[in-house]
């Protein structure tokens, strides 16, 4: 089968959607990933993102854009009247997202030509944001169906109307939580929730193994893009705790991002700059060696003003891979993947005393880790392997 991708972009933050690629291809399909922005460089990107950049088509310059767009409109006239009316009612929903989907008008056009040379026979979406709306778009100048992914932000930051809307043209939804599904019953009522399947996010389960593993007393490992949902802030300060309680340590962060400038300014603060490193962006390749040795997974997620919280974070999942117990907070779809007393440990939101409290306890069991990291592994086998939940995102489209 032949399958259309539409993706912001395939960065660093985007291996799940490499992997997914990587599973179909490998399942004998074709996949077309289009991507909505213009071609970046390379650098710390893993092998399999440099493989799925290059094979993807990009967002073209205006001018190309332009005389695409004039050309859809004389040989596709019905199908381009029938995106402008979808257009109509999306701004009686969301104006942000009228304008949004106005931006992406042209390059819908540019990107349904490639579906139509490629022969797609279907569009899979990945986030309820931009990208569904650009999806729609040339699924109506294609007459392809539509199917979308469903993380976090696309969902928890949206009005219900314009998610709604959307989500309602597709042929199902997959979510990557059970939180998700609730989320959408409670806005967008029963009839998007009926749309919706868990597929989870999943990982190259043998990529990340167990097998060098050699954890060090005291080393704390966080990847993650560095934004304040990520909780780091909370992190560092439980860190300064253990300090203070004379805990040896050394929390290190691989990952950039908009917060950075603020977390070396709090760590300067707090005196921990023998204690947290921020390693900077690290290909996805290099991970098992920073979780080989690493005794603990921190990553306190909270939810933000705005309602924007993680979904699952991949990152836990390929510690979890590697047999690195995880520290972290009961919301959105965590719980669904870190068990309590089981795999990790799950601390109450924001509350830096709690995290210091249970990484104090942890470190100084190294049985306990040994045990949490093994059971952690299963888990991920049992759900959150990729072969198995691309497998089933392909069940849903072939249905």
């Amino acid at each position: 089968m032949k399958i259309a991708y539409v993706v912001s972009s395939l960065k660093v933050s985007m291996t799940f959607v490499a992997n997914e690629l990587e599973a179909h291809e490998k399942a004998g399909w074709q996949v077309l990933p289009l991507v909505s922005c213009r071609p970046g460089k390379f650098e710390n990107l893993s092998k399999l993102l440099v493989k799925w950049n290059k094979r993807a088509v990009f967002r073209p310059n205006v001018f190309i854009r332009l005389s695409v767009t004039l050309r859809e409109i004389i040989t596709h006239p019905l199908r381009f009247a029938r995106v402008c009316f979808w257009l109509v009612t999306l701004l009686a929903h969301s104006p942000v997202e009228f304008a949004k989907a106005v931006y992406e008008l042209t390059t819908s056009c540019y990107f349904a030509g490639h579906c139509r040379r490629f022969g797609a026979e279907h569009i899979h979406v990945h986030f309820a944001s931009r990208s569904l709306s650009l999806g729609l778009m040339i699924g109506m100048l294609t007459d392809l169906p539509i199917s979308c992914t469903v993380h976090a932000f696309d969902i928890f930051t949206r009005s219900p109307g314009s998610l709604q809307t959307r989500l309602a043209k597709c042929k199902f939804i997959a979510a990557v939580s059970q939180f998700n599904v609730e989320y959408l019953r409670n806005t967008c009522g029963k009839s998007v929730a009926d749309l919706c399947r868990v597929v989870h996010c999943g990982i190259d389960v043998e990529k990340f193994r167990s097998v060098s593993r050699q954890p060090e007393p005291g080393r704390i490992i966080c990847v993650c893009r560095l934004s304040p949902k990520k909780g780091l802030d909370v992190a560092i300060r439980a860190c300064a705790k253990l300090r203070d309680n004379n805990v040896k340590f050394l929390f290190e962060i691989a990952g950039d991002g908009p917060q950075r400038q603020a977390l070396e300014k709090l760590i300067g603060r707090l005196h921990l700059a023998d204690n947290v490193k921020l390693l900077g962006a690290r290909p996805n390749d290099q991970l098992t060696e920073l979780f080989g040795r690493s005794c603990v997974f921190l990553m306190p997620c909270i939810k933000m003003p705005d309602g924007d919280m993680d979904g699952i974070p991949v990152a836990m999942m390929e510690a979890m891979a590697c047999e690195v117990p995880i520290v972290s907070t009961g919301i959105s779809g965590i719980p669904e993947l870190v068990k309590d007393g089981l795999t990790g440990r799950l601390a109450p939101e924001k509350d830096a005393d709690a995290l210091a409290q249970i990484l104090t306890e942890l470190l100084e069991d190294m049985n306990r880790i040994e045990q949490f990291g093994k059971a952690g592994r299963k888990r991920v086998l049992k759900d959150f392997c990729i072969s198995q939940n691309a497998a089933k995102l392909r069940d849903l489209i072939r249905s």
